[in-house]
């Protein structure tokens, strides 16, 4: 097995949640059993993905035959999204971590993301497709560097609501919808378009699999989470002022 960073960048990410999670405070002081069960979930799931990447299943001829590409990474967003979408009760409590979470915490989980030099660094010796790296791996690692700028307006109060929902949806959007249809055009079958050596194969063969099935899926998630609770505070605030304004002409 190859030394790589993969197991530590998810075992980050995985310590980030946790981090997150535990601060939320949804009701006073009561524990937030719904997140914490839901990050159970998430480890659960992150430790099968990674033991069936590990069996080479996500390379095997008869997945191959099922244009993977295109749908294998769906697995991990609908068994995020999932718990999300059933339990009002969480979707609240997600609601809370964002807003006891400070900005600064989520573009340091950001930061992570300049672990992507190390595909660059695998794509200059050939042991990385090259034309994956230059479609998506360097356009997630400029988003990475963004960062530092992100951060620097955040600590000099610069930076609006409006500007941090913008840059998280960047954030989602350098990966999906391009990395899905750039995976299978890269994979053996008839729609296979970039044939050259290493196919896209050696993204989804172990270690690598690791940030192919479970890290950069939550880097898009998270950013996701972000973005989508501004959007609500975005469109809330409105009614608030209508509201208030109400309350002050009816005394």
């Amino acid at each position: 097995m190859k030394l790589s960073l993969t197991p530590f960048l998810l075992i980050t990410e995985l310590a980030f949640l946790l981090f997150v999670f535990q601060n939320a405070k949804p009701n006073r002081n009561v524990p937030p059993w719904r997140l914490m069960a839901f990050w159970v979930w998430i480890v659960f799931y992150a430790g099968v993905a990674t033991y069936l990447g590990y069996l080479g299943v996500y390379v095997s001829e008869v997945l191959l035959n099922y244009y993977p590409g295109f749908w294998l990474q769906s697995i991990t967003v609908t068994a995020c999204i999932t718990p999300v979408l059933m339990s009002g009760g969480l979707r609240h409590d997600l609601r809370s971590a964002v807003d006891a979470t400070m900005w600064e915490h989520w573009i340091y989980f950001n930061m992570l993301r300049l672990a992507a030099v190390g595909t660059l660094v695998g794509a200059s010796r050939n042991s990385f497709p090259i034309y994956f790296e230059l479609l998506v791996g360097i356009p997630d690692l400029l988003f990475a560097l963004s960062t530092f700028w992100i951060l620097k307006r955040t600590k000099a109060d610069r930076l609006s609501s409006r500007q941090f929902f913008y840059w998280n949806l960047i954030g989602a959007f350098v990966i999906v919808p391009a990395a899905p249809l750039l995976l299978q055009l890269g994979l053996p079958g008839p729609l296979q378009v970039f044939d050259a050596q290493p196919d896209a194969r050696a993204v989804f063969a172990f270690p690598m699999s690791i940030a192919a099935m479970i890290g950069v899926p939550l880097f898009v998630l998270v950013n996701l989470l972000v973005a989508w609770r501004l959007f609500e505070q975005r469109t809330k605030q409105p009614v608030k002022i209508k509201q208030t304004l109400e309350l002050r002409r009816l005394k």
